[in-house]
């Protein structure tokens, strides 16, 4: 199955208006010798649509693996809405990470009906609910092998979605989606985030398809935080988003913008 961590059953999280959803103070995980992430210390305010940008192998996976606790971090803290890691401080958090995997013999609904009964079971009619909100109400009953990769991947996010989080993290969603498929996705982010207060962080390899949607970057490289700001700080006279990014990420200095 995805490896989607939905965290909201986990007792009750804190009341809203924080500012800091995530603060991520020196940041680091192993494999043998090999740093994957290296002292990344980055904070994404709460209301952001935050992306997370990098070559592939940046570490940008592995540091979202750390954030939902999936996997064990070897130094540095994080902090979500202000509470330390920990099953208490992630109750808000939900996330999906290494793309949507599914039980294809099984329709939609049935998928989401089976997932929600790991995390505590929800109602149908809030199964209803998120099937209309990530445009699948009408395909609810078609067996998941039918669906294209972006309605799987809107299912997916319908799956992080059932324990009603505040803070979604969505590892690269808009990876291998056709222009139609990556419309969909931009849109549904952005009425998660403007119209349910729903707090993003998107990671992408392809800066195209965050740009325009996000308020917030962090650019990372070999498992650093190169620069972290809004776009128009990220960019020298002259430059527009995509020059400011190739410039970060092949130069490969550490500093904090903005």
């Amino acid at each position: 199955m995805a490896e989607v961590v939905s965290q909201a059953a986990v007792g009750g999280g804190g009341s809203g208006g924080e500012a800091l959803a995530l603060k991520t103070c020196g940041l680091t995980r192993r494999y043998g010798q090999k740093t994957v992430v290296s002292d990344l210390s980055l904070e994404v305010q709460a209301g952001d649509i935050y992306g997370f940008l990098g070559p592939n192998g940046a570490g940008k996976t592995t540091t979202m693996r750390l954030v939902l606790g999936m996997i064990r971090r070897d130094a540095g803290t994080v902090a979500v809405f202000g509470q330390s890691t920990g099953p208490e401080a992630r109750t808000r958090l939900a996330g999906i990470v290494g793309g949507p995997r599914f039980y294809p013999q099984l329709s939609g609904v049935e998928n989401l009906r089976i997932l929600a009964a790991y995390s505590g079971g929800c109602t149908e009619a809030r199964l209803v609910e998120l099937l209309e909100l990530v445009r699948l109400r009408e395909r609810a009953g078609d067996l998941v092998k039918s669906y294209s990769t972006g309605m799987k991947q809107r299912l997916g996010i319908a799956q992080a979605l059932l324990n009603d989080p505040d803070f979604l993290l969505l590892d690269e969603p808009m990876s291998g989606l056709d222009p139609a498929g990556v419309r969909d996705v931009r849109r549904l982010i952005l009425e998660l985030n403007q119209e349910r207060g729903i707090t993003v962080f998107v990671s992408s390899h392809i800066l195209k398809e965050l740009e325009g949607l996000c308020t917030r970057f962090g650019i990372v490289q070999g498992g650093r935080l190169v620069a972290e700001g809004v776009p128009q700080t990220l960019c020298r006279e002259g430059e527009d988003l995509e020059a400011a990014f190739l410039r970060l990420t092949e130069a490969g200095t550490e500093g904090q913008i903005g």
